[in-house]
C-alpha cells in the first residue's frame, strides 16, 4: 500500500509510531497526540527540516503505528520502546554528547567547580545530566563569581605568599598563599552544595536586584546578562530537582480523562511507570472506586524503605523530565498528587478519588 493511502487511514487518536526502511527495519520511532496530522507532518515539504530529519526521511519506505487512549501513554511508551529497540535516527537526532556535569572536586583539599561530559568513579560531587550546555556554563561562571573559591584552571596550586590577583580582588580566599584555610573553604564548597540542591535561593535574589537595578539605570545590556544567568541558573536547579524526584522514586499517582466517560489512573514511582488502570467516571458508587484505587496502590506500593542513591542515565533523566513537564502542564486536563511512602498506611482513598476526579 502507498504511503499516501496508509496516511488517509491513520486515527486522530494519541500513539506511538514507527518508521521502516526498505528492509523493514524500525529507524525512527516517535510520539503523537493526533497519529494523523502528526506522521503526514514528514511527507509534506517543509525547509524548516534539518539535514537529519531529510535524510531520515529519504529512508522511510513504510510505518505502522500503534494506538494509546491517552497522551501521557504515548509519552511513556515512546519512552520505553526507544529504549528496547534504540532506532537509528532516534540516536542521530538526538545530540546525545550535548549532555553535561557539574563537577565538584570534592576529593581536593581546595574543591573547583567545573563542568564535565563525563560522571567518572572519582569521588568527586557531579550534579546532572543536563542537556543545555550554555545554562551549565552560566551557572558554573555565576558561582565563581558569587563565591570565593578557586577559579584558577590548573588542577594543582602555585603557592605564592602574597596570593593571586583573584584573592586581591577579593574573589578568592587565597589557597595558594601556603596557607591552611580548609575549613572556612570547604564552608563555601557547602553553601554552593545547598545551592545547587535547591535550598538556597538568596543567589538567585542577589541576581534580580541587579537585574532590576540595571534595568533602572538604563544599562539593558548589563540587564539582559543578568537575566541570562537568571535562565541558565533556573534551568539547571529545575532539571536537578526532577532528577533528585526520579533517583529517590517519588510516588505519583496521576489521572487522565479519555473518550467521553473514561479515566486513566497512572502509578508512576520516580520515572517508572508501575501499573496502568482504567475506570469509569460515570461511576456512582464511590465505595467502588475506592476499592479500586485501594487495589491499585497497595498491588504495586510496597511498604516505605529508603530509595538506595545511584546515578540516572540520559535516558533516564529523559524520561523523568518527560513525565514532570506532561504533569505539570495544566492545559491537558490531567491531575496527580504525590503519595508519601511513609504514609502508606493512612492514605485517605476518598481524598484522593475527589483530587483526581473532582468529584
Amino acid at each position: 500500500m502507498e504511503l499516501k493511502e496508509s496516511l488517509k487511514k491513520l486515527p486522530e487518536q494519541p500513539g506511538i509510531y514507527f518508521m521502516k526502511n526498505s528492509l523493514g527495519t524500525i529507524i525512527y520511532v516517535g510520539k503523537a497526540k493526533n497519529l494523523k496530522a502528526r506522521v503526514s507532518q514528514y511527507f509534506q515539504k517543509n525547509r524548516n527540516n534539518s539535514p537529519k530529519i531529510d535524510e531520515m526521511i529519504e529512508h522511510i519506505d513504510s510505518f505502522e503505528v500503534v494506538t494509546t487512549d491517552t497522551e501521557l501513554e504515548a509519552f511513556l511508551l515512546e519512552c520505553k520502546t526507544i529504549k528496547e529497540l534504540k532506532p537509528k535516527y532516534n540516536r542521530q537526532l538526538k545530540n546525545f554528547k550535548g549532555y553535561k556535569y557539574i563537577k565538584i572536586s570534592i576529593q581536593e583539599d581546595y574543591p573547583k567547580v567545573t563542568m564535565t561530559a563525563q560522571q567518572k568513579k572519582d569521588r568527586a560531587l557531579y550534579f546532572g545530566p543536563f542537556t543545555s550546555e550554555g545554562s551549565v556554563e552560566n551557572t558554573i561562571q555565576f558561582i565563581k563569581d558569587f563565591y570565593p573559591i578557586r577559579k584558577c584552571s590548573s588542577g594543582a596550586l602555585n603557592s605564592s605568599s602574597s596570593g593571586c590577583l583573584n584573592f586581591h580582588l577579593g574573589k578568592c580566599l587565597g589557597p595558594c598563599r601556603g596557607m591552611d584555610i580548609k575549613e572556612s573553604y570547604g564552608n563555601q564548597i557547602s553553601i554552593i552544595i545547598q545551592f545547587l540542591q535547591g535550598k538556597d535561593y538568596a543567589p538567585i535574589k542577589d541576581l534580580h536586584a541587579k537585574m532590576k537595578a540595571a534595568a533602572n539605570n538604563l544599562e539593558f545590556e548589563k540587564a539582559a546578562q543578568f537575566r541570562d544567568q537568571i535562565r541558565g541558573i533556573r534551568h539547571v536547579l529545575n532539571k536537578q530537582r526532577i532528577i533528585k524526584v526520579s533517583r529517590y522514586g517519588r510516588n505519583i499517582l496521576a489521572a487522565e480523562k479519555y473518550g467521553e466517560n473514561g479515566v486513566k489512573l497512572f502509578l508512576i514511582k520516580g520515572n517508572k511507570l508501575l501499573q496502568v488502570e482504567s475506570i469509569p467516571t460515570l461511576e456512582k458508587d464511590d465505595a467502588v472506586l475506592e476499592e479500586k484505587l485501594r487495589n491499585l496502590v497497595a498491588g504495586c506500593l510496597k511498604p516505605f524503605k529508603k530509595e538506595k542513591e545511584g546515578g540516572l542515565s540520559q535516558e533516564d533523566v529523559d524520561e523523568a523530565q518527560i513525565i514532570h513537564s506532561y504533569l505539570k502542564n495544566k492545559n491537558n486536563g490531567i491531575r496527580s498528587v504525590h503519595i508519601p511512602a511513609s504514609r502508606m498506611d493512612t492514605i485517605n482513598y476518598r481524598r484522593l478519588i475527589e483530587l483526581l476526579l473532582q468529584k
